[in-house]
């Protein structure tokens, strides 16, 4: 039986990390040591490791010395890929605490199945996963193409990582969990979007949106609805208030936006068919 914790986006807050890993029963023998499950268990990471909060890179000592030593297994988040793709371009700015790791970030796949599941940052989309199946961020021509605008590469990625959006009309304002004004929203990608108001489509939900209208069809041409009868799949991303949702199905949204709220969350899996909120744990 697969026995797996998939935790979602820490951005830097490795307190809530320390408290998460504990709540779920991990421990280390000594500080050198890297975290372990004394039932065997494993963590996969959605990814977004870093940025935002205090300590990235204490979490990527953490997540790292885990995966290392066969304790967890980790994606690559949007915010590590723009990482990678500041160096490529040859940004100067990028931060001296990151620059140890950036080889072990380029190993990181954007998506896993295992265990009767899968885990992916923010949309499981089997057309860009197709796209850039079994690649890396090692392989710099990919590289190259997958920062450059209008490839098929830089298109798969910007959905696996970031989402699909679609436009929001002006009449309905809408600005993000940071203030941040937003033209487009993005979706809950697992439905079928057909004749579905802006009220049940974006997410995570906000009160502007209307339940009367929604997006034209030519603006839902990137949607791939999930079946219900695929295996689970697990994302972060959406940085979700604490009483919005986090399971639709067999969709599962660990990201509870730590920067904001101040709490990590996590999904305790153990083979179940059918996912349940009685398995979140969250580190408050």
């Amino acid at each position: 039986m697969s026995t797996i914790d998939i935790v979602g986006d820490i951005h830097g807050h490795v307190d809530q990390l320390l408290c998460l890993l504990s709540k779920l029963g991990y421990q280390r023998s000594n500080s050198n040591s890297s975290f372990s499950h004394p039932d065997g268990r494993i963590v996969a990471f959605v990814g977004d490791l870093i940025n935002k909060g205090p300590a990235s890179s204490a979490v990527i000592d953490i997540v790292r010395g885990m995966s290392d030593s066969g304790s967890a297994l980790a994606v690559l988040g949007n915010h590590e890929f723009n990482l990678l793709a500041a160096v490529v371009v040859g940004d100067k700015k990028v931060q001296k605490k990151y620059r140890d790791h950036l080889d072990w970030f380029r190993t990181l796949p954007f998506s896993l199945e295992f265990g009767g599941i899968r885990v992916v940052h923010a949309v499981w989309h089997p057309a860009s996963l197709k796209v850039i199946a079994r690649r890396t961020c090692i392989d710099e021509d990919f590289m190259q193409r997958a920062i450059t605008k209008g490839t098929p590469q830089h298109v798969a990625i910007q959905t696996v990582l970031k989402g699909i959006k679609v436009p929001i009309p002006r009449d309905q304002k809408y600005k993000d969990r940071f203030g941040i004004a937003r033209g487009k929203g993005r979706i809950r990608w697992w439905l079928d979007p057909r004749g579905l108001s802006y009220a049940d489509l974006i997410f995570p939900a906000y009160a502007g949106a209307s339940a009367s209208s929604g997006p034209s069809d030519e603006e839902l041409t990137d949607a791939e609805p999930y079946p219900i009868d695929e295996p689970p799949v697990f994302i972060g991303h959406y940085c979700l208030p604490v009483k919005e949702p986090k399971i639709h199905g067999n969709v599962a949204c660990v990201d509870g936006c730590v920067t904001c709220d101040g709490v990590l969350w996590a999904y305790r899996y153990s083979g179940e068919r059918t996912l349940d909120p009685v398995h979140l744990v969250h580190s408050d």
